[in-house]
């Protein structure tokens, strides 16, 4: 793919802009050079990659990774046929062969959600909506994620086929899915609700029938099944149903896993932490960020609500609201990749507006910036310690 491939030219000449290695992330000495890979290669393991990379090869042996979702660092030791290096010390190091597999599995995934999102929209939109759809995913500030040893493809692919199934009347197979995708990310159990809608909406529109109910109810069951599994092994081996919740501000990111925090309760904090960093600096880059990627597509949802398709709709305010509940908009230019099911609504709504090239230019530009920052180590979540954000 032409994306892949100027993905790795971007980290290339990262490398000449960005000579210092930022390494704001552990284990790039145990875990990502003994690839022997250039590093505009490894780095696309970066941040979060190398712990789905050591979950992959030895478990959940270390503290804190139970906050990652078991599916795809499984994927990625099923998969891995690769020769190993039988004289390295898998004590300390992740064998290579795991990060070939994992990149090879994120792309892949990302190229069959690909697919599946391009056919979605083909049953709501002509071919040039659902091409310009694809290409402004492509070009999305964050869209690198796909590309990476991250669950986003994973998740993305699943989350396409499950409601491409649904939109087809096959409530089974989508269920199916969605049971896959609760066990990537716990997101993935929005997507029961969102079948359940789509059920009415084929009721609404086609009548009810024994068959139709019968494999929404078998399907309704099956939806959640992933996450369900995940709470019963953490059950088993830690006896802690809920560590996946617990574990999370072992991470930092100033996330709260003891009490709720509202979406004005984490503008509100925003806004104090703007109050005291340097506005020319990465920590405020970081901050604006994830302030304008988490509120700029809930806007955007807001103003097309009656545009959009209802379980589009419900699933795209729930993707962008619950990681919001932790007390930080943290990774939202990451999560907010979630919401590109309102693309074609943008589109239709300013095709005769001249603002498409402006859009997908700007998005270019921006994902040059950021995938430049991460594969130099630089890209962070931000933590702020000061008695004004207590």
């Amino acid at each position: 793919m032409l994306w892949r491939g100027a993905l790795f030219i971007v980290a290339f000449f990262a490398t000449l802009l960005l000579p210092r290695f930022g390494a704001r992330f552990p284990y790039v000495n145990t875990v990502l050079e003994p690839t022997k890979l250039p590093s505009w290669i490894w780095s696309f393991g970066n941040f979060d990659g190398v712990h789905y990379l050591r979950i992959a090869q030895n478990g959940y042996r270390d503290a804190f990774y139970q906050a990652f979702f078991p599916l795809y660092p499984l994927l990625i030791r099923f998969f891995n046929f690769l020769p190993k290096n039988v004289s390295l010390d898998t004590r300390i190091f992740v064998d290579p062969s795991f990060f070939y597999t994992a990149l090879a599995i994120s792309n892949f995934c990302f190229l069959v959600g690909l697919i599946f999102f391009y056919k979605l929209l083909l049953l709501d939109f002509n071919k040039k909506i659902a091409l310009l759809s694809v290409l402004v995913l492509l070009a999305f500030p964050t869209a690198f994620y796909f590309g990476s040893i991250y669950s986003e493809s994973l998740f993305f692919s699943l989350l396409t086929l499950s409601l491409y199934l649904a939109r087809k009347g096959r409530f089974f197979l989508a269920s199916v899915a969605a049971g896959f995708a609760s066990a990537t990310r716990i997101i993935g159990l929005l997507l029961l609700p969102v079948l359940l809608i789509e059920v009415f909406q084929k009721y609404k529109d086609e009548g009810w029938n024994l068959n139709l109910l019968r494999n929404s109810i078998v399907g309704f069951l099956l939806a959640p099944l992933g996450f369900v599994a995940y709470l019963v092994y953490l059950k088993l081996n830690f006896d802690q149903p809920l560590l996946f919740l617990t574990a999370q501000p072992g991470f930092g990111a100033e996330r709260s896993a003891g009490q709720l925090v509202f979406l004005p309760q984490v503008i509100y904090r925003y806004f104090k932490m703007f109050m005291i960093t340097p506005f020319k600096s990465l920590p405020f880059f970081n901050l604006a960020s994830e302030f304008i990627f988490a509120l700029l597509p809930l806007f955007l949802a807001i103003i097309f609500y009656n545009k959009v398709r209802a379980s589009y709709l419900f699933f795209i305010l729930g993707a962008l609201v619950f990681p919001t509940l932790t007390g930080t908009f943290s990774s939202m230019p990451r999560y907010s990749l979630m919401a590109f099911l309102l693309i074609p609504y943008y589109l239709i709504q300013n095709k005769k507006k001249g603002w498409l090239a402006v859009v997908v230019l700007l998005f270019f530009i921006l994902q040059i910036v950021f995938l430049s920052l991460f594969s130099r180590g630089y890209w962070v979540s931000l933590k702020i310690e000061s008695p004004m954000l207590t």
